[in-house]
């Protein structure tokens, strides 16, 4: 009896030791994890300037577009210009059918020169054969109608007499009437030799001189739509037909683009349009040239939103002289807008967040709200800390509450740290601190 109660004293003791041993080997194995070390590295707390970054996506056009039309309708003799060609303004891109319409022009300066002859005659006046004629048939007129008065004289004494007929006298009385007319015509052409043309006559036929040189330079002007020249110097972006179709005036025949600058339409919200303003400076970046930043100044904003898209639209201006902007690429647009001075500046990567609950104060509802943390070291600790974050730009941000300036705070190893946890701080090559 006393034996077996020793041996249960004895497994109890054991027991109880074994227990014992068993958490005091967890107690040091806990004091070995809360003495472990995490390596990390850190970076003071700086003083500068930052910028709040709106992006957005815009695309490229040129900054003229033109489409030549042809003027008439006729047949493509020749296209000067390829896809893809630099132009000068003036020069020649295509040459229309024309015979028809030189033959026109020629009528009308025939036409033209047959009125200034007439002009010219009337200027210099008749001349002196002409009024030697015209004398002449007055002289002529003039013994006509006396031989006719005296035939008629002497027919009206027989006709009294009896002697002759009444139709004898009739026959008389014409003849004189006739002489008469025909001598009235004579002198009365004869004074117009003499005098020139009247001024009724010079206006008439001025009107005719100037209908025809109008009608001259219409066919010229036609004539001159059969060669078609750039109006602009560009690069054609399109040709949409070859020789021998048909022009028509409703259809271009090609596209000109310039190119030495571009513009981005880029659209953005209404609570946006107190940064984007006529002046502003951008930064933009294609993936064409994704080492390359493109620089740009806000040229046009419109003034009303569209009521579509509930957006208001802006016009960048950027220079092209190398042409690596092409018009249809897309971009990201950056803008640095509300500069604030001596801000508190940290690497973007010392930030963490977390999700909590917190009371709204007007709806007094409990709502999840993100919360900004990030470890400041002290006395080889690491302390988590929150903080209020402000603009960002690039790799840097700014801190509004929570640090000082100088102070340290953790950029690598802080997804291993635990708030008060030991660090040793190492540098860029690995050497302890």
């Amino acid at each position: 009896m006393v034996r077996e109660t020793f041996q249960k004293v004895t497994f109890i003791f054991f027991l109880i030791l074994s227990i014992s041993f068993l958490i005091s080997c967890q107690s040091k194995k806990s004091e070995t994890v809360r003495e472990e070390v995490t390596l990390v590295e850190i970076v003071p707390v700086t003083q500068g300037n930052i910028s709040k970054e709106i992006r957005f996506t815009g695309s490229i056009e040129a900054s003229t577009e033109v489409k030549v039309f042809p003027k008439i309708t006729a047949k493509i003799e020749a296209m000067d210009v390829e896809l893809g060609d630099r132009v000068k303004k003036g020069e020649l891109i295509a040459l229309l059918e024309s015979e028809e319409l030189r033959a026109q022009v020629a009528q009308a300066e025939a036409a033209l020169q047959s009125i200034r002859a007439k002009w010219a005659q009337m200027e210099v006046g008749a001349r002196s054969e002409e009024i030697a004629q015209a004398e002449d048939l007055v002289s002529k007129a003039r013994a006509k109608l006396k031989d006719a008065e005296s035939n008629h004289t002497r027919l009206r004494a027989l006709f009294s007499q009896g002697v002759i007929a009444k139709r004898e006298l009739e026959s008389a009385d014409l003849a004189y009437s006739v002489a008469q007319a025909d001598l009235n015509s004579a002198q009365k052409q004869l004074e117009m030799l003499r005098e020139g043309a009247t001024k009724e006559d010079r206006q008439a036929l001025q009107a005719q001189v100037r209908q025809a040189e109008a009608v001259l330079d219409l066919a010229k002007i036609h004539l001159s739509h059969t060669r078609i020249t750039s109006p602009i110097e560009g690069t054609v972006n399109q040709r949409l037909f070859d020789p021998g179709n048909m022009a028509v005036p409703a259809q271009p025949l090609i596209t000109i683009v310039r190119m030495d600058s571009v513009k981005v339409i880029v659209y953005f919200p209404d609570h946006q349009v107190q940064f984007m303003v006529p002046g502003a400076k951008a930064k933009l970046m294609v993936a064409a040239y994704a080492d390359q930043v493109f620089h740009g100044t806000i040229d046009k904003v419109s003034p009303t939103l569209d009521p579509a898209t509930r957006m208001f639209s802006a016009e960048i201006k950027v220079l092209n002289e190398k042409h690596l902007l092409r018009p249809g690429m897309f971009t990201t647009v950056e803008l640095s807008v509300d500069p604030h001075l001596d801000a508190l500046l940290i690497p973007k990567e010392a930030v963490l967040y977390t999700e909590e609950y917190q009371k709204n104060r007007d709806s007094g509802r409990e709502e999840v709200c993100q919360v900004n943390y990030l470890f400041v070291v002290k006395d080889g600790k690491a302390y988590k800390r929150k903080v209020s974050i402000g603009h960002e730009s690039g790799h840097v941000v700014e801190v509004c509450e929570g640090v000082k300036e100088g102070e340290n705070v953790v950029i690598r190893g802080l997804h291993q740290l635990s708030d008060g946890g030991r660090i040793t701080v190492v540098n860029r090559e690995g050497a302890g601190k």
